[in-house]
């Protein structure tokens, strides 16, 4: 198998979320494939984006430009929530974060998030992953026992970074 060379790998725009002292433990044991990829926990706001090629090349300015726009806010995470395949907290005030996706996926719509188009975004911090065959729910019982109990955890959005 062939390696994708760094600046050809695609890249992602997160806003990171220093909460290891609340999911480092859960994150290692129900998503350690990110936790492996050395992903920190994170609300992700556009993936996938440009390559890292493309990046340093086209976008830097753009997405410097793009989130000086934005006044940092205070923010929370307050309950537990799942997808299919996901397990996740739910970060508060939920509409700016809302609003910071939409926006810049208006801002590079060349980049449609998760390569599909429309949708409304559901804000998220992931902390669990199951196999396409599996059910969350095991997982997300987990969570809420061993989670929410210690919400909400405060948090400033202050940054988004590319990863």
């Amino acid at each position: 198998m062939t390696a994708i060379p760094p600046l050809d790998r695609r890249t992602g725009l997160l806003i990171p979320v220093a909460a290891d002292v609340l999911v480092g433990d859960f994150r290692s044991r129900y998503n350690a494939a990110t936790v492996a990829r050395r992903l920190p926990p994170h609300i992700t706001v556009l993936f996938p984006f440009a390559r890292g090629v493309d990046v340093t090349a086209h976008y830097g300015a753009d997405l410097s430009a793009h989130f000086a726009r934005f006044e940092p806010f205070a923010a929370e995470l307050t309950g537990v929530g799942q997808f299919d395949r996901f397990v996740w907290l739910a970060p508060e005030p939920r509409e700016r974060f809302v609003e910071l996706v939409r926006a810049t996926c208006a801002r590079f719509p060349e980049f449609p998030p998760y390569e599909e188009e429309g949708g409304e975004p559901e804000p998220h911090l992931t902390v669990g992953a199951v196999e396409a065959s599996a059910t969350t729910e095991p997982v997300a019982r987990v969570a809420r026992a061993e989670l929410l109990p210690r919400l909400p955890f405060e948090f400033t959005v202050d940054s988004v970074w590319l990863f």
